[in-house]
């Protein structure tokens, strides 16, 4: 058998992110490489398949420790070795150099103080198989047992064990300790995903808003294999010590490992069934725990603040047309709801029916009664609303689909004699933004505005808001 040589590792100097988040920079032959999780500043080595990460030769001069002792494993952040402030500026550059075909002005990067516990939900994995970290190698501490965490990176079979989440707020790490404390104590199998065998499955934590000042309330989740008498009953009993404002227990007997099932039982009613309550741009949601929500509430009330200054206060007004919102890819609703004051009529489309049920029901809590929402593929559902004043797409990170971009593409012609359609673009995928820019641009509209959003801090991750105008004006 001949075997393949395998490449040398090269040193590579990093001196910026590249469109994917990476880090990227050149080797000592001026050969260009993107590295993963390879901070702005620092020197690493690669080799072999691009991107891979190997080694830390030197760290960068404003390089940080990073709090997380998981950190670089569970694949959940890349960035903690860099400071806050150094993170977003890379962010914000490598946009300035992705975006700039689109034009329009560069309004800079929004973002939150917090760095750390900004998120309010966190999904785990319980399993038998642990992920080892590099000092635990060649050790006596064994692979196999009972692991609760985050799947390792590409490792369906192995958790990195994790007793909290430095992105996770306060209240749900509080929570995630006693809960873990208590399932580890309880003797009942972890799942084996290989032989599709154990009792503790999944685990679900979400934070809502607090009232009054008190502390914040948090729903749990629990997903298992279906449980036997013995197994309610230590349910009921220790679920009511965990402090979550409610807990559902969730039964689930396929053999893919992913948190879904049929609800076996309330353990813990918030009073509100199966729900907590948050607040967001100026709407109240209650969040069920399959429910879509942004994780980073201070984080997204930025966001909000910009698509409303993007759509302007007068959106589309007119002396005699009614003012006409679509609200594409709109989730539960966050974005039409936020800005239905300004509108006569909104307008949502969301391929995922359960998030149209609870775009409705947030609709009715708040009063609002000049929205309504629509299940199914936006491409599909164009057709079926009335002419718009005033458009914003939230995709997901593929972008819009081909059919309904070539729609919005030929809406480029579309004007009236008192005022100009706006087009507001939320794009979680600055890629995926760009090639739909592109063809956007190529079609007529004119990308007047743009402002970044940093809604995940120690990750790859970054939101963008632009703004797209076509009519007598041109912005």
């Amino acid at each position: 058998m001949r075997f393949k040589k395998r490449k040398p590792a090269r040193e590579v100097r990093i001196d910026r992110f590249d469109a994917q988040g990476r880090g990227e920079g050149a080797d000592a032959s001026g050969r260009r490489w993107s590295v993963r999780g390879a901070p702005v500043g620092s020197t690493v080595l690669t080799g072999g398949k691009d991107g891979v990460r190997l080694g830390l030769v030197q760290a960068a001069e404003d390089a940080v420790t990073p709090p997380c002792a998981v950190f670089g494993v569970c694949g959940g952040c890349q960035w903690q070795e860099m400071p806050l402030a150094r993170q977003r500026a890379e962010k914000h550059a490598a946009l300035q150099r992705l975006l700039e075909p689109l034009g329009g002005v560069d309004h800079g990067m929004l973002a939150a103080e917090a760095g750390y516990g900004y998120r309010n939900k966190i999904e785990l994995t319980f399993g038998v198989g642990r992920y080892l970290l590099a000092h635990e190698l060649n050790t006596d501490i064994k692979r196999e047992g009972r692991w609760l965490g985050f799947h390792a990176p590409g490792r369906y079979d192995r958790i990195v064990d994790t007793p909290d989440c430095n992105l996770a707020s306060p209240a749900i790490n509080k929570v995630y300790a006693r809960i873990r404390a208590d399932v580890y104590a309880s003797g009942f199998a972890f799942w084996c995903p290989n032989e599709h065998v154990g009792f503790f499955r999944n685990l679900v934590l979400r934070e809502g808003t607090p009232e009054s000042g008190g502390e914040a309330p948090v729903l749990v989740a629990l997903y298992t294999f279906p449980g036997d008498d013995a197994q309610a009953a230590w349910l009921r009993a220790r679920a009511p010590t965990w402090g979550a404002a409610c807990v559902g227990w969730f039964e689930n007997a396929a053999n893919a490992d992913a948190a879904i099932g049929d609800l076996r039982e309330v353990l813990v009613e918030s009073g509100q069934g199966l729900s907590i309550r948050a607040m967001l741009g100026g709407v109240h949601f209650q969040l069920s725990p399959t429910a879509f929500f942004q994780v980073n509430v201070p984080g997204a009330e930025l966001l909000v603040s910009a698509v409303r200054r993007m759509l302007g206060t007068n959106a589309g007004s007119t002396p005699d047309a009614p003012r006409v919102l679509w609200d594409l890819y709109c989730g539960a609703g966050l974005l039409g709801l936020a800005c239905a004051a300004e509108f006569d009529a909104v307008y949502g489309i969301e391929s995922v029916a359960a998030a149209i049920d609870d775009a409705r029901r947030n609709a009715v809590d708040n009063g609002i009664t000049n929205a309504t929402f629509a299940a199914g593929n936006v491409e599909n559902l164009l057709s079926d609303l009335p002419s718009p004043t005033a458009i914003i797409v939230d995709p997901p990170r593929n972008g819009l689909h081909a059919d309904a971009l070539r729609v919005l593409a030929t809406m480029a012609s579309y004007q009236t004699e008192s005022r100009d359609l706006v087009l507001v673009y939320v794009a979680c995928k600055p890629s995926s933004l760009l090639r739909d820019g592109v063809l956007l641009k190529q079609a007529g509209w004119v990308c007047t505005d743009w402002v970044a959003v940093d809604l995940f801090p120690q990750t790859v991750h970054v939101e963008v808001v632009t703004r797209w105008v076509v009519g007598v004006s041109g912005g």
